[in-house]
């Protein structure tokens, strides 16, 4: 499966597998596609899928063929009882390979989360009871991971990682219940976790599972009853978000030294939602609700979290250990913005490890209505130091932040990204950060190369006006733009100016807009002269408040 389409393995790979799927259908019948556009959602007829795999490539992930007849076996564990100093046998043990060879890496994920490798072995060598006291501590520990606003002092709050990885270590080699070969109590929670993630069970449905396991199962498995519980035994392993409170009129956000105030400083709005439902007065006792909610996903952890194993760890080098350097393009490295970027920063330029990241971001409708005007952006990024067939997987994209509706952002989305560009400042001098490849801790830094969106997106990331008169913005003052009476739009000329100075269509009047090109093309805009331009300028974030005026628009229609 690893090899070159070209070579003669990977035909009689095709044709193998082609024998094992077809093997008891017939010649027209359809079957799912595994290669890596169809992914096993299409199906397709013998011919089509031969044709699939030796052009497009078998999905590497696909190991087991369980959409094609083959039989999957879950993880399974067979244990290695360590006895105590008294000689009685805990339920802790070493987890050993099952007879087909596969095992949960549950120590693999645990040391990638928690622990450098130095930290592993004197965990590994604790006794059961003193893990059993670990465990009690860690079980009346309150997870207080952060709800409304990123505040660095309640890390003193939580227990140490140490403790934590204990905890879930004595968890990952004790068995499910006595006498369960197949999980044991962290790993079955995890691949519970992850099937709901997987089908989109809701948390209704997956706590009514919870129930019901927990009533089937013996007691020792001691499930979390409900989607609340598990959700924070599984936030524990990192990579949570953070909710931060902002103005409902999109002027700040109540975070830093602004993170205890009660009304925007720009338009004086309560942080807070009205206290009146149905015309009613509320409850005072009910727990005040926010108005706007900014959902944020830190970086730093996530760009960590890919230098914790070895597979992502050789990966996140491969644009510049793995590329093959024949002047073609095929990867972002091969372009001129990012050799223009490494001429410029040669320090950056120096270690492969350093990451580059380019940003995307758009308004959906997340409701599938198309009547509804609901307006939420989600930002994502993308690392391009992975290689072009894993950066731009579902898998690989990291989500930063969630920026709710109703309304789009607009030019206010300056607001929202600024933990991005905080977070992107700090990645920029260097974060302390260990790579599982060589065990050695080295200092990770980042940049952001470019953003990914269409025209209209463009001009809230970039604040500049994608319509009127200077609507392009390569061409800035130069844009060359007419206003057409008639259709009452703004035409846009000028595209000859690119031509080489002595090309016939500078000369063709009658084919283009009746006048001859003279005119050189116009300079591209660095950030120099859009700083210059800048200069002196001072904007003011925040929506205005139009309720008014279309209320007064409304009764005016009425009255006519």
């Amino acid at each position: 499966m690893t090899k070159p389409r070209r070579e003669p393995a990977y035909k009689d790979g095709v044709d193998q597998f082609l024998s094992f799927a077809f093997r008891d259908l017939p010649h027209d019948r359809k079957i799912a596609c595994p290669c890596i556009n169809c992914e096993n959602r299409v199906t397709q007829n013998r011919d089509e899928v031969e044709t699939h795999l030796k052009c497009d490539g078998i999905l590497q992930g696909y190991t087991v063929w369980n959409h094609h007849g083959e039989e999957y076996d879950p993880p399974s564990f067979a244990f290695a009882h360590v006895p105590d100093n008294d000689g009685s046998i805990p339920t802790l043990g070493v987890p050993v390979e099952n007879s087909h060879g596969r095992l949960d890496d549950m120590q693999g994920l645990l040391q990638a989360v928690f622990l450098p490798p130095a930290s592993y072995e004197s965990l590994s060598s604790m006794s059961g009871a003193e893990l059993d006291d670990i465990q009690s501590n860690f079980t009346n520990m309150e997870h207080n991971i952060a709800e409304d606003v990123m505040s660095p002092a309640q890390d003193n709050t939580t227990k140490t990682e140490h403790d934590m990885y204990a905890s879930f270590f004595k968890d990952a080699h004790t068995r499910l219940y006595p006498g369960c070969e197949t999980y044991t109590k962290l790993s079955f929670l995890v691949h519970l976790y992850h099937q709901k993630c997987l089908h989109g069970w809701t948390q209704e449905s997956f706590t009514s599972l919870l129930g019901i396991l927990s009533a089937a199962l013996p007691p020792e498995a001691n499930l979390p009853k409900t989607y609340y519980e598990a959700k924070k035994i599984i936030r524990a392993f990192g990579l949570d978000y953070v909710k931060i409170h902002a103005c409902p009129k999109d002027c700040m956000l109540f975070r830093g030294d602004r993170a205890m105030q009660e009304t925007c400083h720009v338009c004086k709005s309560s942080r807070w939602k009205d206290g009146e439902k149905n015309g009613s007065p509320a409850q005072p006792k009910r727990k005040k609700k926010p108005a706007k909610v900014l959902r944020y996903f830190p970086l730093i952890p996530r760009i960590q979290r890919l230098f914790a194993t070895n597979k992502t760890s050789d990966d996140m080098r491969w644009h510049d250990e793995g590329r093959t350097k024949d002047g073609k393009l095929r990867h972002p490295a091969d372009g001129e913005a990012w050799k223009d970027f490494d001429r410029r920063y040669p320090d950056f330029e120096k270690d492969s490890r350093n990451v580059r990241l380019g940003l995307a971001s758009d308004g959906f409708n997340p409701f599938r209505n198309l009547s509804s005007k609901n307006s939420t952006w989600p930002v994502m990024l993308i690392p391009y130091n992975l290689p072009p067939w894993i950066c731009m997987k579902q898998t690989s994209l990291i989500l930063s932040m969630i920026i709710p509706g109703l309304d789009s952002p607009g030019n206010d989305i300056d607001v929202y990204v600024q933990p991005l560009i905080y977070e992107l400042l700090e990645l920029w001098g260097g974060v302390e950060t260990i790579d599982a490849s060589s065990e050695k801790k080295f200092s990770l830094r980042g940049a952001l190369l470019w953003t990914l969106n269409d025209f209209p997106a463009l001009a809230y990331l970039y604040g500049w006006s994608t319509g009127g008169t200077y609507a392009c913005p390569s061409c800035g003052a130069s844009t060359k733009s007419f206003y057409l009476n008639k259709s009452k739009k703004t035409c846009y000329m000028g595209h000859r100016r690119w031509l080489p100075p002595n090309h016939t269509y500078r000369r063709q009047k009658g084919q283009f807009d009746g006048t001859q090109e003279t005119e050189e093309a116009p300079k591209t805009m660095s950030g120099t002269s859009v700083l210059t331009m800048l200069q002196g300028r001072e904007f003011v974030l925040g929506k205005k408040d139009c309720t008014n005026k279309k209320k007064d628009k409304k009764k005016g229609k009425k009255k006519q």
